[in-house]
């Protein structure tokens, strides 16, 4: 188009010359450099705004993925704010991190059975010889928004970023708090063995078969705990997210 417009300007000017020396009002020149000099600068300004004369070709990519980091047997992915206050994912690939952008792209995050990353590079290309020369002079290829669609299997979670050391907090003070549940279960179930059976008290072997049965229990059930309370702090953050 910019080949177009410069050879439209060029008409009229021949045309303007003609007159001035000659005398000669030439119309066909004049009638044509016009109508290429105002629809090729509309095209101009259009295709600079609106990718005129170009079609779209997304590229697409999928790959898979690592979490970002594990807690307790929880995969995840973590998140910061972006641009525009969109997120920024960040995750592994082949054991190095990478996140995703947050200028002219979105994303989402669906459920499946393969953790993966299908980015979605939206182009405007001319694709024709006459696009092409219509654009001569211009970007016959140009970027649009990049769309990011995370699917993510059972057992992964999306955090912010600012919130693992929470999670790690909460698997530490579990940790901490064990010994002493353990502790305080064995001393109950003993106590209520040898009420029913004073005999018990020189059964060492029952109570050594006690004890691994109760820290079997103790440790299950805090497990249990420890895990239905992270995904309840997890959804908490992500409805405040």
């Amino acid at each position: 188009m910019i080949v177009l417009l410069v050879l439209g300007i060029v008409l009229l000017a021949y045309a303007a010359i003609q007159g001035v020396v000659h005398h000669q009002v030439r119309w066909v020149p004049i009638v044509v450099g016009l109508l290429l000099t105002v629809f090729m600068s509309f095209g101009v300004n259009r295709a600079q705004a609106q990718h005129f004369l170009m079609s779209k070709v997304p590229l697409t990519k999928t790959q898979k993925i690592q979490p970002a980091v594990t807690v307790n047997g929880f995969k995840l992915i973590t998140t910061q704010q972006g641009n525009e206050g969109r997120l920024r994912y960040t995750y592994k690939t082949n054991d190095k991190t990478y996140q995703t952008l947050t200028q002219q792209a979105k994303a989402e995050v669906v459920a499946g059975a393969k953790p993966s990353l299908k980015t979605t590079v939206m182009t405007y290309q001319a694709n024709s010889t006459w696009r092409r020369f219509l654009l001569l002079g211009q970007d016959t290829l140009e970027k649009g928004a990049t769309t990011y669609k995370l699917t993510l299997p059972e057992g992964w979670y999306v955090v912010p970023a600012n919130k693992v050391d929470d999670l790690q907090k909460m698997v530490q003070d579990n940790e901490d708090k064990l010994a002493d549940k353990v502790r305080d279960e064995i001393n109950k179930e003993v106590t209520a063995k040898v009420k029913a059976d004073k005999d018990f008290v020189d059964d060492k072997t029952g109570q050594d078969e006690l004890k691994n049965k109760v820290v079997q229990k103790v440790t299950a059930n805090s497990k249990e705990e420890l895990k239905a309370n992270m995904i309840k702090q997890i959804a908490q953050w992500q409805k405040n997210n």
